[in-house]
């Protein structure tokens, strides 16, 4: 039986076991992490408020603005304290949220400590509603932030593109780049190509807060800092041509891309229909986002890097060049046209039903003879003239600086093999694909660079539409450098004499161009209409000037626009024209 003294023994022994227990624990919490419980107290005490930089703006070639900011104001909310039912009610009704985005920005957050944007472009009267409510809503704060302003310039809304929300894919793909949910990021265009540098780097700064989220005073911390500014860029667009050209397609789908053939500066990129980019400048509203995506023109769609077309006669400068490389024709290769061509059991028309004669090369380009041209392509291998045509660029994209550019489609043997089976195709198939017709497939923008490859007769550079990008800060700036590449496989021989007959396609007594002649520039260029298996033929028109020593390479493009001398080649004179204004090469102006 245990004696008093025993119990007392025991009952001190597990008393004392409990008290160095205690101790251990307090010295753990308190002493040995106690950088961690610091932490999350500071984390309910102090607010970290993310600075968000000044968007870079974006300038023409001549400093003419295109994109700057304006200020607006932005909701944020920090998850922890905010998303409470009874407050995502009330800042649902206030904000008209009828699609709850910001119940589900609250509920989804990832760290539910850092604030996230939950409305972008805060008007002032729901702004005032929000401030007279401030206790109701902890953790709840708005700040001024840069919104994208477009100057009544230009419209452009492919070229310079829109800013949006990320996504969770975004978040993802962006890692490591100090990218938030809630953050807005480059979604189209310009803004989506040069994003980084637009963006700039945020800052920080830091907020006491009391019990019921509301502010209290900065706090100075280690690792402060201001936000760095976006880089501002300059781009080769000339405002003057591009608000030309998007006056001259104002009711036309389909564009214009002008080049300078001495360095790859895109002067001119339009393309219509387009839409209006202040759309984008906030929350989009659902009736005009439908609008948007349903309309059948589909405004959203660059045609000049994305759209992919059969090209017409303008590719039959690509067929003359593999012929002559090939031997199979000389500039002095005659044909007759009576205005069609019998292969098999089949009938090919030429485009004039009464025939062109006895032609030349030199006349076939320059009066576009598609009977000439069959005579030319059943001599070829579908293999030869496909290599030809890589070789001048097509079957992949240029590389210009902007997202979402598509290469079009070069058949090959084996690429009709797989389409129509190794006895599904003939050689007769070869007449089409040799006056720009059946599965091939270009962009405008490679047929502006084929018409930049032709002017310099092989030399040729990667288009692009940032000039130079310069520190907001300290002005220092990247300049692009341009690097001449070479069309390999074609000789300047070759070159000659393409380039004379595109010269007499505009200069000469019958050429398919007259509709672009100009008297005091040399013209070259070269017509072309495409059969459309879905609506009216497309209206292509490709060139350069001047003849001699040129300087601008050009491709005009209309959908479903009928003739290419008709329609195309005088929307391409009109810019011809402004641009040899602009270079002072007309001493009187062209009327």
């Amino acid at each position: 039986m245990p004696t008093f003294q025993d119990k007392k023994i025991v009952f001190s022994t597990i008393i004392l076991l409990f008290v160095f227990i205690l101790l251990v624990k307090l010295f753990q919490l308190q002493i040995y992490e106690r950088k961690k419980y610091r932490y999350f107290s500071d984390m309910n005490r102090i607010r970290r408020v993310r600075l968000l930089p000044t968007r870079g703006n974006i300038y023409d070639r001549n400093g003419n603005i295109l994109v700057e900011n304006q200020p607006s104001y932005s909701l944020f909310a920090v998850p922890f304290e905010s998303k409470k039912e009874k407050i995502i009610n009330l800042l649902t009704n206030i904000l008209n949220d009828s699609t709850s985005l910001v119940r589900k920005k609250l509920t989804e957050a990832r760290n539910p400590f850092t604030p996230i944007k939950i409305w972008p472009n805060l008007e002032f009267e729901r702004l005032v509603q929000i401030e007279e409510r401030k206790l109701e809503l902890p953790g709840v704060y708005f700040k001024v932030e840069p919104k994208r302003n477009y100057p009544d310039t230009v419209n452009s809304a492919h070229l310079l593109g829109y800013l949006a929300e990320v996504s969770k894919n975004e978040l993802e793909a962006l890692k490591g780049e100090d990218i938030l949910q809630g953050d807005i990021i480059g979604k189209k265009g310009i803004e989506k190509a040069y994003d980084k540098e637009l963006r700039g780097s945020a800052g920080y700064n830091f907020i006491e807060v009391n019990a019921f989220g509301q502010e209290i005073e900065d706090k100075e911390f280690k690792g402060e800092g201001l936000p760095q500014p976006g880089r501002h860029l300059y781009l080769t667009l000339d405002l003057e041509l591009q608000k030309l050209a998007e006056n001259l397609f104002a009711d036309k789908n389909g564009g214009a891309v002008f080049l300078d053939v001495r360095n790859g500066d895109v002067l001119v990129l339009c393309s219509k229909p387009d839409f209006d980019l202040n759309y984008f400048s906030g929350n989009i509203p659902q009736n005009i986002w439908n609008g948007l995506i349903n309309d059948p023109s589909k405004p959203l769609f660059d045609r000049m890097i994305q759209g992919e077309f059969p090209p017409g006669s303008t590719f039959k400068l690509v067929m003359l060049a593999a012929a002559l490389e090939e031997k199979t024709v000389n500039a002095q290769t005659t044909f007759t046209c009576n205005g069609y061509y019998r292969f098999g059991a089949r009938v090919f028309d030429c485009w004039k039903k009464s025939g062109h004669g006895t032609v030349d090369l030199t006349d076939a380009i320059k009066m576009s003879c598609n009977v000439y041209m069959y005579n030319v392509s059943l001599n070829m291998d579908v293999d030869v003239w496909a290599r030809y045509a890589k070789q001048l660029g097509f079957g992949k994209s240029t590389g210009i600086d902007l997202p979402g550019e598509r290469s079009g489609n070069v058949p090959d043997k084996k690429y009709l093999d797989t389409v129509y089976k190794k006895t599904g195709w003939t050689k007769g198939m070869l007449l089409n694909l040799g006056i720009g017709q059946g599965d091939l497939l270009t962009t405008p923008i490679q047929m502006a660079q084929l018409a930049m490859i032709f002017a310099n007769s092989g030399i040729y550079y990667k288009p692009h539409v940032v000039q130079r990008i310069v520190d907001s800060q300290s002005y220092e700036f990247f300049l692009h450098t341009a690097t001449a590449q070479q069309a390999e496989g074609i000789s300047e021989q070759t070159f000659s004499v393409l380039r004379n007959g595109m010269k007499l396609v505009v200069n000469g007594a019958n050429g398919t161009g007259r509709a672009c002649y100009l008297p005091n520039v040399v013209v070259a260029g070269k017509t072309g209409t495409a059969q459309n298996p879905h609506g009216d033929d497309h209206a292509w028109f490709i060139g350069f000037a001047p003849y001699e020593n040129p300087q601008i390479a050009f491709c005009v493009f209309i959908e479903n626009g009928g003739g290419g001398g008709a329609q195309a080649a005088p929307i391409a004179r009109e810019l011809l024209k402004k641009y040899f204004e602009q270079q002072q090469l007309f001493t009187n102006k062209i009327e």
